[in-house]
């Protein structure tokens, strides 16, 4: 059985970990709230975004007499994926649950499914860096140590140069992969399509033609202005669930390993107790044992 030097040592040891898992549990406390706002206030305004996007293709679609111009035919009639880009969004740092373990894992069963060629990856974050290194994938770009502030500027880097080559026909379609931000306890790996955006049927065929809105100056002119926007919205929103499930994922992590050290503590203070206690009733019956003699 360890010393009271040993166990006492290890006691302080618990309680500077526990220090330590205790401030990074409210600096991600702090980070997530910071995420969360602007995740919040982005969901409304990427929602609507998809949904006039689709309505407006679904009136060209469903209007014989409108001509489907370059960015609804890319809807209405999707090229064969043969070459695709993708983007993984991971974390630059680790303790944080399974939430690279399940986005990384989400990538390797993409990456064995998928009979596209990926001939362009971008990668955020350290660990989703070391994934594409790891499978021998070289990255078109790489995005480490991005901060808060400085996510637009990567989504208006990718989103130019994706629809760029989406329009010069080098690429077939865009997949983001990241973590959607369900709550600060779960969040869900998730494989999401960009372009060409998967048509809501409810907007397809008749329904189409009950939109009361009035596109000028025509509803392929309406659609090409608004095709870049909704690339970069979705790219953003993207970026900012998989920034709020780190710092959920996180905090949640700290927490509990922040309990598990107390817990260690409580075990070792019983267990110093009673090593204390039997050394004291030893002494005693010693000196009980010497009276007696």
């Amino acid at each position: 059985m360890a010393g009271l030097q040993d166990i006492r040592r290890r006691i302080r040891s618990v309680k500077n970990t526990q220090q330590v898992t205790k401030a990074m549990k409210m600096i991600s406390a702090v980070k997530l709230r910071k995420s969360q706002e602007r995740l919040v206030a982005l969901r409304p305004y990427a929602g609507k975004m998809m949904e006039v996007v689709r309505r407006v293709v679904g009136r060209i679609k469903g209007d014989a007499t409108i001509q489907p111009g370059p960015a609804a035919r890319a809807f209405l009639f999707p090229r064969e994926e043969k070459r695709i880009r993708v983007i993984l969004v991971a974390s630059d740092k680790g303790l944080c649950g399974g939430f690279n373990a399940n986005v990384l894992k989400a990538a390797n069963a993409f990456v064995a499914e998928t009979t596209s060629e990926i001939v362009h990856l971008d990668v955020v974050g350290k660990r989703a860096a070391e994934w594409a290194r790891k499978r021998g994938l070289p990255a078109g770009a790489e995005y480490i140590g991005i901060p808060l502030t400085g996510l637009q500027r990567v989504v208006t880097e990718i989103s130019e140069s994706a629809a760029a080559q989406y329009n010069a026909g080098e690429i077939d379609a865009l997949y983001v992969i990241y973590n959607y931000f369900n709550s600060p306890m779960s969040q869900t790996p998730t494989v999401f399509r960009v372009v060409p955006m998967e048509l809501d049927r409810r907007v397809e065929g008749r329904d189409a033609l009950e939109v009361s809105h009035l596109l000028e100056p025509d509803p392929n002119a309406v659609l090409e202005t608004l095709l870049p926007r909704f690339v970069e919205t979705e790219l953003l929103r993207n970026l900012l669930e998989s920034s709020a499930s780190e710092h959920g994922a996180r905090m949640a992590a700290m927490d509990k390993a922040s309990s598990n050290a107390g817990d260690m503590i409580a075990k070792l203070t019983l267990t110093m107790n009673k090593i204390r206690q039997a050394s004291i009733t030893n002494q005693i019956i010693e000196i009980v044992s010497g009276a007696n003699a």
